[in-house]
């Protein structure tokens, strides 16, 4: 699976590209956030009950879009004149955003679950996934700026594209991410030649 960090800044990515043109800081960048994330709270049965599932409905595009669904009808119930609040896609998006965070670490997931039992996997694996080995692992910290130096460029691309900012004015953070990711890909190579 991806990284708690990874499922935030995709989250906060679509807070950030909402048709509001004035981000700001504000409560209801928690929401997307909170969706992002959602799919993993099947992990408290799982830590806390000792509880195994077959099949982790948590995964699956129905709970995405109930959870959208229900984050959406509680935003217009109680924030109901609030501009900074996101809307249904957004929300629906901010969810189904973890299920193809999970699948690009090369997971297999029950999207179509409770219709269809077969788990669907993408052929390509892009990001490294989340390490399970402690805070100072080697492992981890590895991961987790790959992740980084592949996802924050993506992320960052997609507000910029979706806000319409001219490129040329964000210019130096492009040079400086295209080294940082030729240095990674060299100390990559280098790393799996050893």
């Amino acid at each position: 699976m991806s990284s708690l960090l990874a499922h935030v800044a995709a989250g906060l990515t679509l807070y950030f590209c909402r048709s509001d043109q004035r981000p700001r800081l504000h409560v209801s960048m928690a929401l997307p956030v909170l969706l992002a994330i959602a799919p993993d709270f099947d992990y408290f049965g799982i830590w806390f009950f000792h509880l195994r599932y077959e099949q982790r409905f948590t995964h699956s595009l129905l709970f995405c879009l109930m959870t959208g669904a229900v984050a959406c009808y509680l935003v217009r119930r109680i924030w109901r004149q609030s501009p900074a609040m996101p809307g249904f896609w957004i929300l629906l998006l901010a969810a189904c955003s973890h299920l193809l965070l999970d699948m690009l670490v090369g997971r297999a997931l029950p999207l179509l679950w409770p219709f269809v039992p077969t788990e669907f996997s993408l052929p390509l694996v892009l990001l490294p996934g989340a390490s399970h080995t402690g805070l100072v692992s080697y492992a981890f910290w590895r991961n987790l700026i790959m992740e980084a130096c592949l996802l924050l460029p993506m992320l960052v691309a997609m507000v910029i594209l979706v806000r319409r900012v001219p490129v040329r004015s964000y210019m130096p953070e492009i040079l400086l991410v295209l080294t940082m990711w030729s240095g990674l890909v060299f100390a990559g190579g280098r790393l799996a030649a050893i």
